[in-house]
């Protein structure tokens, strides 16, 4: 299993939110570049970036300091957040991304998730499936999609997406536990999981790596020093936990 540590960018700065809230971000560092090479320095074999301005103003903000982030640390850069254009998406993958995630554009838009697949295949483009209470959230998880997780897994298999970030958004920023039971019906689909939202422990990584999870991404605990990155990648790679 992969372990993807997360760098949340809002005004330029590495943040938490709560739950998605924009009213309760907590600020860890002004430089996200600093923080991407200290998960490189510690082995973290991807770098997961989401765009937290593009998220909720519907268009990438923060392309320049993804570009570095890839460049300089030399590792593969998933990033999500505004990706609701094709042209979005491409900026972002001529940037040195190696993965898009769409979320917004995957609930609403399923002819351009298509063509995005058949553009670069099923490796370089993800669907973000965020879901509070049962519902799939978009916009920055600032709506509801009007649709059940259930009827956009459906879509997504008609689309060709073998990738999707799962995100409980309930959990995320919690330091709570994760969501191995979705992780584990989700993988049972067929589709390579990355499980996101309230992975606070070894315990969790341990959880959603024999659920069949491919990754999981793991935000807060890394920031506030309850999970370390170290024992997280070993553990995911099948080592004592």
């Amino acid at each position: 299993m992969i372990v993807y540590p997360a760098i949340d960018i809002l005004g330029g700065a590495c943040v938490r939110l709560l739950r998605g809230d924009y009213g309760e971000a907590t600020r860890f560092s002004d430089d996200p570049l600093a923080v991407a090479r200290g998960f490189a320095a510690a082995g973290a074999p991807w770098i997961h970036v989401v765009d937290l301005d593009g998220a909720r103003d519907g268009t990438p903000v923060h392309g320049g300091l993804v570009r570095a982030i890839a460049a300089e640390t030399g590792l593969p850069v998933q990033v999500g957040g505004g990706i609701r254009t094709l042209e979005d998406a491409a900026a972002c993958l001529d940037a040195g991304v190696r993965r898009v995630m769409l979320g917004t554009a995957a609930a609403r838009r399923p002819a351009l998730l298509s063509e995005a697949v058949d553009r670069w295949g099923p490796d370089r483009v993800a669907a973000a499936v965020d879901v509070r209470d049962g519902r799939v959230v978009v916009e920055g998880w600032l709506a509801d999609a009007g649709l059940a997780p259930d009827a956009l897994l459906g879509r997504l298999r008609e689309c060709g997406i073998e990738v999707v970030l799962h995100t409980d958004t309930t959990r995320d920023g919690t330091l709570g536990s994760a969501n191995v039971a979705g992780a584990r019906a989700l993988a049972a689909e067929g589709f390579r999981v990355i499980a996101a939202g309230g992975v606070a422990s070894l315990d969790d990584v341990r959880g959603l790596r024999d659920a069949g999870a491919d990754g999981c991404v793991i935000g807060s605990a890394l920031y506030r020093g309850t999970l370390r990155l170290e024992a997280a990648l070993a553990c995911a790679e099948g080592g004592s936990c």
